[in-house]
Order: structure tokens, then sequence, then C-alpha cells
């Protein structure tokens, strides 16, 4: 049956005059198609058919998802959920009731504000600590625990706090890699320090933390290839959005693409770049036109997909879904 990655090797060679493997591998030539079908193509074409759901748990008290190391079951193995799934989009159904969704922190945090809670009631005693404090109101948030004080040299010393897991961190020098000794405990809000210079005694040890209440959440914060959850979760919860996941790239001879129907488009978006590497302008211009052609073709399913969807408005569900029938309600 056509469509193969060796159709795909044959028609890239008859496109660009490389029938030999002299003059290109095997491999190369499959370098090209994957580079093509995994970074261009999912760029220059979203596809109804690449339209999935990403899903992963919640864990308590931990109000932080990176995509760059959350990792996701893909059918074979767990990967990096940024190397699945191309974007993120709403909506977004958090323990199955859709929620908040927010790409925008001004938006978001105006919402859910972040206000910390100062205890200065530390002094220093001429030595470099440990010095120790315990918050009242608890839990509190990773990555917004901050201490600071002046020590002997007039200096400013400033730390902020570094999880370990979901319940404990350590600290770090604001702004250096240098770590400083203690522990904090996001749940019970007991922390320590000790700075690695003396502070005179008197001097202010001003602890900073942003306590929360956990429960449920309602909305998401999607920036810098992060979710942020609010209210942060107090068990596991089942989040699922909308994404636009990452083509699997083709290794076997007698794999095919995701649907068949691509893999003229894919031999000519490889011939493309075969092209451009070698410097060969007029093969770039003569696989352009078809190139696009055969775009048009992969596209045309979406199209038709998405036409027997009317755009959605406030009215669609009454549109679409009437409650009863209207005779029995005059």
């Amino acid at each position: 049956m056509t469509g193969t990655l060796n159709d795909i090797r044959k028609k890239v060679r008859r496109l660009t005059g490389r029938p030999s493997n002299q003059q290109i591998t095997d491999a190369q030539i499959d370098e090209y198609i994957n580079t093509f079908y995994q970074y261009d193509m999912p760029e220059t074409l979203r596809l109804f058919s690449q339209e999935t759901v990403f899903e992963f748990m919640t864990e308590a008290n931990v109000d932080n998802y990176n995509l760059s190391t959350l990792t996701v079951w893909d059918g074979v193995e767990n990967q990096f959920a940024q190397d699945l799934f191309i974007d993120l989009k709403p909506p977004i159904y958090i323990a199955g009731y859709q929620s908040f969704w927010s790409q925008d922190r001004e938006q978001f945090f105006r919402i859910y504000p972040q206000l910390s809670q100062i205890d200065m009631t530390v002094l220093g005693d001429g030595g470099p600590g440990p010095y120790t404090v315990t918050f009242p109101n608890v839990p509190v948030l990773q990555y917004l625990v901050t201490v600071g004080a002046i020590n002997v040299n007039d200096q400013v010393e400033n730390c902020i706090d570094v999880p370990t897991n979901r319940t404990d961190g350590t600290w770090q020098l604001i702004n250096t890699n240098t770590v400083v000794t203690g522990s904090v405990n996001y749940i019970t809000g007991a922390m320590s320090v000790t700075f690695p210079n003396n502070i005179p005694s008197g001097n202010e040890i001003t602890f900073t933390a942003v306590p929360y209440q956990a429960a449920r959440p309602l909305g998401a914060l999607y920036y810098d290839n992060t979710l942020t959850l609010r209210p942060v979760p107090d068990a596991s919860y089942l989040v699922q959005i909308n994404a636009y996941k990452q083509p699997t790239s083709l290794i076997n001879a007698g794999e095919f693409p995701e649907l068949k129907q691509w893999w003229q488009y894919l031999a000519f978006g490889a011939a493309k770049k075969i092209f451009e590497d070698s410097q060969d302008p007029n093969g770039v211009k003569s696989i352009l036109e078809p190139l696009k052609e055969q775009e048009r073709l992969v596209l045309r399913r979406t199209i038709v997909q998405r036409t027997v969807q009317r755009s959605a408005t406030i009215y669609t569900e009454m549109t679409n879904f009437p409650m009863g029938n209207f005779n029995n309600r005059l």
C-alpha cells in the first residue's frame, strides 16, 4: 500500500534528482522527512486530526506544573509534556468542572493575588544563625518564601526558597547560586536559616511567605511553559486541556504517517529542505507550487470537518439542544 516511509523516500529521490545512495543516504532523507514532519508541518498547519486532550494529575499543595519537567504517558513510555504537545488551549476541565483559563499574569493574579505575610520578630544576635520562625498562617506557597537581613559588612543578604519536594525546601541567595544553610517547611510554616556572614545584634531579619487555603482548583494560568492552579490543590485532581499533539517520527521503512494522505506532502516538504541545504534556489522554486498544492489537499480535510460546527455563541446550546418542545410551552 502506497504511503509508507519507503514510498516517501522514493518520492524525495525523484523530486530532488538523487536516485543513488552515494548522493544521499536513506538515513539523511529520513532526517529531512522527520524534521519537516515534526517541526515545520505542525506550525504551518493546525490540523483537526492533531487535536487531542492533554491530561495530568495534580498533587496536594503543589500549584506549579512545568511542561518541561511534567511527564506524560504516550502509550509507549513517559515523555516530557512539552515534547508531546505543540501548544495548549482552552477549555480546561479540573475534576470534570470547566474552569477559568488565562494566559495573562496581570489578569490572573488580580483575581488570585499573592499577598505576603511578613514576620520581623527575629533579631540578629551577632552570629550567622541559625535564626528560626514559624508562620502562624499555613500552608505557604513554594517559590515565594524569602528571608533577608543586613550583615556585619553592611551588605544585604536576601534569600529565596528552593523547593526540594512538595513539603520542604532550602535557601539560595537571590541572583546567585550560593546555597544557604537552613530549611523551609511549607506545610507547618517552620523555617530556619544560617547566613554566610554574621548578622549584627539588633538587626531585623525579615521573613515573608504567602499563605493559602487549599481546595479544588477553579482556574489556571498558562505562562512561561508552566500551568499555575488556583486555589492550590488540596488533593489529586484530573486536569484536562485541549492540545495539539506532536507527530511521531517515522523510523521504519514500512511505517505510515498518522494519515496516509500526508505522504506526498511530507515528500515535497523534505525535498524543499534538501534543495535549501544544497543552496539550490531553482530547486526550491520548482518545488514550492506543488508543495502548496499538497498543503491545500492536506488542509482540506480539516476545513470540511470544521464546517459542520457552527461558531459558538451564548445561544449555541439553545439552538442545538432546545430545552423541550417549544409548542408544549405555549
